[in-house]
């Protein structure tokens, strides 16, 4: 295993490279929108790619940014490689570590600086704040790629160019932009790549600028069309590296083709191989023979197999015997060399030490004889060191002299009892035979020296192997010259008459007209061979036009690259300079229109209408596109990943519409950064309300009379469909908020987007069968008799009146496993129902007495709290109960969904094959303690779509409200997200297909989930309270196993 790993380590991390890549490209064509599971070949999600315009104008927005930092960069690095260059070293290297600051801080750190600085100069976030932020960190690239080969350029070069008059200017684009481009085309494509990928500070700095990285990342979930992005964006990089490996072979064989006119081998094979043929053909005429090859494969075998044979044999690298010879041979004659060595070593330190001697007795001076006097004790040393080496080894050779006596003795006592023998005592003469040559080989051993020996023994096998392998050769080349005649004999031209002349002598004595037949058959050769002949001669002929072609062509050649400038006739070539650097203008151009397209493709997606900022994965392109087209407009789509990030971004962006959730409408109202929404200019939807002061109300703004009446269409004669839901809206004029002197409700300044509830879901497909029957007992689940008849959940159903929040913490102590929401909020949320009733703290000491109660439930280690992880818990029923959104709730429990994590595809096969529904989920309802009429609820969350106070397009926005709060496209909507809408009318229809055919999320008990609590209540805004409960949060979750 571990030879595997040696031998094919680069194979396996190649693998790990683009195995992934070979993956993703696979299910970019994949049918359906799992991303684990092949579900047919189709092109669909490249068109849903092509489409989508919001992720389009990322990429354009990466494209153009990556292109214009990279050229910023290069010129800003380029100039400070050549001021460091002129610096002193010292000064030099001090100022490439702080450029290399960059390099090694962490992004974030560098982006969060980057930010700070923008705020504190005043400068508005956008595409100028994104530039100068890649730009920020792509110099340091160039530097670290440029300035070593600035610092490799012959001095030489930059003296010659000022000695023969050239300014600074003209010698940095004569001399060092021409040795430095290669280095500056290796920064610019790095440059380019980490501009293009960047993330994290793209996210900090970009403002109204999303690209590639921040779309993805903010979107909610993984969608195949990035599969299709990159497969497209792999297959632009292959097809570049394909053109630039074809531009450099063609060059590199150019400059060949240069090479062997110069020499005179251009087209050496071909001209040969002509004229080989035509000296064959000639060959033919003239001795009126020509050469047949055989027919017989077996023959042509044989012949290729003695070719090889030969080849091996005269390949002396080829014997591995020789070459491990060869080796030995060099290694003992070295050894050798080296006892020598210390031999001449040592005489020459003596006669060394006695000039020095010399030295000494002739000169007078106490301060040289001191010298001398330390040099001749340093060469003292060394001569006892190699006298120790001699006598080491005379001592070794004379016991080597002893010994071999000794062996000697032996081998004269062997021959002795060899000669007693009887003849016919066969083994034990060959007995003695062997010892008595092991003998003589360890004799000589001691009489030449043991080096000595191995090496005479080598040589001479050395030399008999050789012999061996050139008689072989020999042998086997005399072999090849008979199979040659055998696959390739020589006949005559005339085979066929020669052939018949020859019968005809063979019978001549039966034949009676021999004479005349031999006579006809004679003029028939003569006629034979001048055709034949004739026919050689027009092939000779066209051989030989066409090699003049090839040196005409050589010749045409040779005078363009190579003229004879001394020649009477040499009319010097006009040197255009287009024609000098045509490379250049080449480069130049398509650089050029690339920036160009680049940069008009993104004036043009950067002229818009209407900026909207929203969650990502937050709306159906559909909606959005059509509304493009239908209107005539372009919208700016910007994706966030949380409230805080979108009101952080508010402060140095100005969106025209945002959806921020219920908590954050009630801040940024508060703060006076949103406008009140004009109801009486919404007509998709409209609030189910007594008040009749907002209907005498007429809209200042001309939305239209077609959208109206699209919306009068859309409404019944009995009850209007566009009403928002009731529970929806109580929740939401429950939530105050104060400006100035007035108290308003979320309505006033907010349209609910999308809303939920948060919910208790149960395993019952888990086999923890003690909790099932636990939950029975405590009536919270209840089962129907009959079990085995398909119904789904396996026939279980919540006992909401019975159902508490408190089973948490029971459920807890008994060691199950609880998946909860990582929410602050939600998890306070628990206490606060089970303690007070109510989901909204009214003061930090029902915090601190919650916070006891949450540390308490989230305690055991059976206890977790996830992010979008919960998704894929419930999902896989990896969990007993859990808590979350109603909307993530039947996403996960539906058969559509696909878990994220790889390690879950044998469960995700399983499900896929025959899917079942493994929980049921329900909202605690039952009567608190302390009160007889009330009971427990939930949060009702809500995202809500609100107007910037600074909007620039009122019109258009209530135009875009009103278009996609229809009914058709909040079925749209449904389809993308599964969350559930704020009008009556689509939550209807969805509950409608209940007990039908096709339930609108394929079980009916599922999509009798879609529609949210009637009973619950929304957060609400305190930051004082917000602030004190996510601080006494993370004190539970830092003390928690």
């Amino acid at each position: 295993m571990k030879k595997f790993f040696k031998s094919s380590y680069f194979v396996i991390i190649m693998l790990f490279i683009y195995v992934p890549i070979a993956v993703m490209i696979f299910f970019s064509f994949n049918k359906g929108s799992n991303l684990s599971e092949w579900q047919g070949f189709s092109l669909k999600w490249y068109e849903y790619f092509l489409g989508y315009s919001p992720f389009i104008k990322s990429i354009i927005v990466s494209l153009f940014v990556a292109m214009v930092s990279t050229i910023i960069s290069l010129v800003i690095g380029v100039m400070a490689v050549v001021g460091l260059a002129k610096c002193k070293k010292r000064v030099a290297n001090n100022w490439v570590r702080v450029a290399n600051i960059p390099l090694v801080n962490a992004d974030v750190i560098t982006a969060v600086g980057l930010m700070l600085l923008f705020i504190f100069s005043g400068m508005r976030f956008g595409i100028v704040s994104l530039i100068a932020a890649h730009v920020s960190f792509n110099v340091p690239y160039v530097i670290v790629t440029v300035l070593p080969f600035m610092m490799r350029i012959d001095k030489n070069l930059l003296e010659a160019s000022n000695d023969l008059g050239s300014t600074p200017t003209k010698t940095f684009f004569k001399v060092i932009l021409p040795i430095l481009t290669p280095c500056i085309i290796t920064a610019a494509a790095i440059c380019f790549a980490m501009s293009f990928d960047d993330f994290i500070i793209s996210y900090f700095t970009g403002g109204d600028q999303t690209n590639v990285s921040t779309f993805i990342y903010t979107a909610k979930r993984m969608q195949p069309y990035i599969n299709a992005f990159g497969t497209l964006l792999v297959a632009v990089i292959v097809f570049v590296i394909l053109v630039w490996n074809i531009a450099q072979i063609t060059i590199q064989r150019v400059a060949l083709n240069k090479e062997l006119i110069k020499k005179g081998d251009y087209k050496i094979k071909q001209r040969n191989a002509l004229q080989n043929r035509i000296d064959y053909l000639q060959s033919c005429i003239d001795n009126e023979v020509k050469i047949r090859k055989s027919r017989n494969l077996l023959k042509w075998f044989k012949y290729w197999s003695l070719q090889l044979q030969i080849k091996r044999l005269n390949n002396k690298n080829n014997n591995a015997k020789i070459s491990k010879l060869e080796w030995k041979k060099a290694l003992l004659t070295d050894e050798i060399k080296a006892e020598k060595r210390v031999s001449t070593i040592h005489v020459k330190l003596v006669e060394k030490r006695t000039q020095i001697e010399q030295k000494i007795a002739k000169t007078t001076n106490d301060k040289k004889i001191k010298k001398l006097n330390i040099v001749i004790s340093k060469l003292d040393k060394k001569i006892d060191k190699y006298q120790s080496e001699l006598d080491w080894m005379a001592q070794r050779d004379e016991i080597a002299k002893d010994r071999a006596q000794d062996v000697q003795a032996q081998i004269d006592e062997l021959r002795i009892q060899f000669e007693a023998l009887d003849k016919s005592d066969i083994k034990n003469k060959t007995w003695y035979t062997k010892k008595i040559a092991k003998l003589i080989i360890k004799r000589d051993g001691f009489i030449e020296g043991k080096n000595n020996l191995k090496l005479r023994l080598t040589i001479e096998k050395l030399a008999e192997i050789k012999a061996k392998n050139e008689r072989i050769a020999n042998e086997k080349y005399l072999q090849l010259k008979e199979q040659e005649v055998k696959v390739m004999k020589k006949v005559s031209i005339v085979e066929a008459v020669d052939k018949k002349i020859t019968i005809l002598g063979l019978n001549k004595d039966q034949n009676l007209n021999f004479d005349q037949e031999l006579s006809i058959l004679t003029e028939q050769k003569q006629e034979n061979l001048i055709a034949v002949k004739t026919k050689l001669l027009a092939t000779i002929e066209a051989k030989k036009a066409k090699l003049d072609e090839i040196f005409g062509d050589i010749k045409r050649k040779q005078a363009k690259y190579f003229p004879d400038v001394l020649a009477e006739d040499y009319v010097p070539s006009r040197n255009r300079w287009l024609k000098r650097n045509w490379k250049q203008v080449s480069m130049g151009t398509l650089l050029l229109a690339s920036f160009s397209l680049i940069t008009t493709a993104y004036v043009l997606n950067n002229i818009y209408d209407l900026v909207i900022g929203n969650w990502g994965s937050y709306i159906n392109p559909d909606v959005l596109s059509g509304f493009e087209k239908e209107y005539g407009v372009k919208i700016n789509y910007q994706q966030y990943d949380s409230n805080e990030s979108l009101y952080n971004k508010n402060y140095t962006f100005n969106y025209d519409i945002m959806v921020p959730s219920e908590y954050m409408v009630q801040k940024m109202a508060e703060e006076n950064l949103l406008q009140e929404i004009m109801w009486e200019c919404v007509t998709s939807i409209e609030l189910n309300s007594e008040d009749t002061s907002r209907e005498d109300k007429t809209c200042s703004l001309d939305l239209g009379q077609e959208q109206n009446d699209e919306v009068k269409n859309d409404e019944s004669e009995d009850v209007p469909t566009n009403k928002m839901n009731e529970s929806l809206q109580k929740s939401m004029e429950g939530i105050e908020i104060k400006t100035g002197s007035d108290i308003k409700n979320a309505l006033d300044y907010s349209i609910p987007y999308f809303w939920g509830d948060v919910r208790i879901v149960f395993n019952v497909a888990t086999g923890n069968k003690e909790m099932l029957q636990w939950l029975k007992d405590e009536e919270i689940l209840e089962q129907d008799g009959n079990t085995n008849d398909g119904s789904e959940a396996w026939g279980y159903t919540v006992n909401e009146e019975k159902l508490s929040w408190d089973i948490l913490w029971q459920a807890s102590q008994r060691g199950y496993n609880l998946a909860l929401n990582e929410d602050p909020k939600n998890v306070f949320m628990y206490a606060f129902e089970k303690l007070y009733g109510t989901v909204q703290p009214e003061n930090t000491a029902q915090i601190t007495e919650a916070a006891k109660e949450i540390k308490t439930l989230l305690s055991p280690k059976n206890v977790g709290i996830y992010g979008d992880q919960l998704i894929d818990k419930v999902a896989t029923g990896n969990y007993d109960i859990a808590v979350m959104y109603n909307g993530d709730a039947i996403w996960a429990l539906s058969e559509e969904y696909t878990p994220e994590d790889e390690e879950d595809e044998e469960l995700i096969r399983a499900k896929r094959n025959e899917w079942t529904l493994n929980g049921v989920i329900g909202v605690p309802g039952k009567e608190l303690e302390n009160s007889s009429n009330k009971t427990e609820s939930t949060n009702i969350w809500s995202d809500n779509l609100v107007i910037n106070k600074t909007n620039r397009n009122l019109k258009l926005t209530y135009q875009f409200i009103n278009y996609i709060y229809t009914h058709d496209n909040q079925i749209l909507q449904v389809d993308e997200t599964g969350m559930s809408s704020s009008r009556d009318s689509v939550i209807n229809e969805i509950l409608d297909s209940i007990d039908t055919e096709e339930p609108y999320f394929g079980s009916n008990l599922i999509t009798s989930w879609y529609k949210p609590t009637e009973n619950g209540q929304s957060f609400e805004f305190n930051e004082a309270l917000d602030n004190y409960l996510v601080d006494e949060f993370n004190k539970i979750i830092s003390t928690k196993n």
